[in-house]
């Protein structure tokens, strides 16, 4: 692992940096002082000719790696030197593709950081995660029961391998400027704010809302992907423990 000691800089890996979240994960990353940005991802550079303005010159300071996060030499390459690891991997698909992608590729990054000695490891979970894996046990039967149950299988194996220097945050929608390729950059906050809106800030209807399995917790768990970026960014570079923030904690950020 790098030494603060020896170096003003920090450096950070972010998983999955080229999709949406991790483009605003290393946007704010490389926004905090002296922080240097490294990212794995399949495709390397994001491939996406215009991403949201705002992002463009941070995107092009990040050192891409292109490499399967599968791939356990390809992780430990991209691990050296750095002071904490990001997963920001999710991908949507069947049951299985989404347990693989959502959970065994951050549970073989978690792996390969701690036999690293990296001593912080963040990770964007997802706020279905608390009521249905660990409360009701969520039903194979319900939506995208694979990406969930990952990101369960995922947040356990970081908590047991990281008990004093983890950082997981628990989003639901997350909303803001996404380029979406032929369509350009789309504003997902004309759709997410509004909701948010609704079903956190008009009382006894937000109510009525929460109360709504699965739908309910998804209309109060909406965010803005820059509150996430900031959470994770801060969080990482103050952890000195466990950090779990649901939304409404993520939000302040």
């Amino acid at each position: 692992m790098a030494s603060n000691a020896a170096s003003n800089f920090k450096r950070i890996l972010v998983l999955g940096g080229n999709g949406y979240v991790g483009q605003n994960i290393c946007h704010a990353a490389l926004q905090s002082k002296n922080c240097i940005v490294r990212s794995l991802n399949r495709s390397g550079q994001p491939t996406l000719s215009s991403p949201p303005a705002h992002l463009a010159e941070s995107l092009s300071q990040v050192e891409w790696i292109k490499g399967d996060v599968f791939d356990k030499s390809a992780r430990e390459d991209a691990m050296a030197e750095v002071d904490a690891v990001v997963s920001c991997i999710g991908a949507f698909g069947s049951n299985d593709f989404m347990e693989r992608i959502c959970g065994d590729a951050t549970i073989e990054a978690i792996r390969s950081a701690k036999e690293k000695k990296i001593e912080i490891f963040g990770f964007v979970s997802s706020a279905q995660v608390y009521d249905g894996s660990v409360g009701l046990k969520l039903l194979k039967s319900m939506p995208m029961h694979g990406y969930f149950q990952g990101k369960y299988r995922a947040e356990q194996e970081l908590m047991n391998a990281y008990p004093g220097g983890h950082v997981i945050l628990r989003p639901g929608f997350i909303y803001g400027p996404r380029n979406v390729g032929p369509l350009g950059v789309v504003p997902l906050q004309a759709i997410g704010a509004p909701i948010s809106y609704v079903g956190t800030q008009m009382g006894p209807l937000s109510g009525i809302i929460q109360s709504i399995p699965f739908v309910g917790k998804e209309c109060s768990s909406m965010v803005p992907v820059e509150s996430v970026a900031k959470a994770m960014i801060e969080s990482i570079w103050n952890c000195t423990g466990s950090v779990i923030l649901n939304a409404e904690e993520i939000r302040k950020f």
